[in-house]
């Protein structure tokens, strides 16, 4: 009788966490993503750089819940044919580019490491969201693998990559002592 009324109590206790920790869940949705997340593209950016017709490009987008918080993750990996002589221009476009955006949505740049070359992070704040930009560095593609894409004298097919990881913190307090650390 002493184990099923202690049985009773264990299972109790972890029926009320679970009901408490469902009610902290965030589920992701459009309003607990940052400006910058819901509008950034590095579409017209790669425009600007295209010497020729050919490119593409792979986009994905992921969310997950979480208890007090929620995730989100967009990646965009662009393929184009591009001037030789662009490389480092066009990562440090790239990288311009991020930042302006970040700046005209509210964010705040709090940390960046890395260079054009070797590819960079932006970790950033935006309202009750935290993130990170990583840019991977630009990899020569062979014009052979892609149909259509034809370099050309002096031109050259790359590919990178760029991902954005974005927590978005239910409590206030929370996200700004979560700042300053990243």
């Amino acid at each position: 009788m002493k184990f099923a009324l202690a049985l009773l109590v264990v299972l109790t206790g972890c029926l009320i966490w679970v009901a408490v920790e469902h009610e902290r869940l965030v589920s992701p949705s459009v309003e607990n993503e940052s400006a910058f997340l819901k509008t950034y593209t590095p579409t017209e950016l790669i425009a600007r750089f295209k010497s020729a017709e050919f490119s593409q490009q792979s986009v994905g987008t992921s969310a997950r819940a979480g208890s007090g918080f929620a995730t989100h993750e967009a990646h965009f990996e662009p393929t184009l044919v591009i001037h030789a002589g662009d490389w480092v221009a066009l990562m440090q476009a790239v990288r311009d580019d991020i930042a302006s955006r970040l700046a005209a949505q509210g964010g705040e740049i709090v940390e960046e490491s890395g260079s054009p070359v070797d590819g960079f992070q932006i970790k950033y704040a935006a309202g009750k969201s935290q993130g990170t930009v990583a840019v991977e560095p630009l990899r020569g593609v062979a014009a052979s693998s892609l149909p259509g894409a034809g370099s050309g004298p002096g031109k050259v097919t790359v590919n990178f990559r760029i991902r954005i990881n974005e927590t978005w913190i239910e409590a206030e307090g929370q996200a700004a002592s979560r700042r300053t650390p990243l």
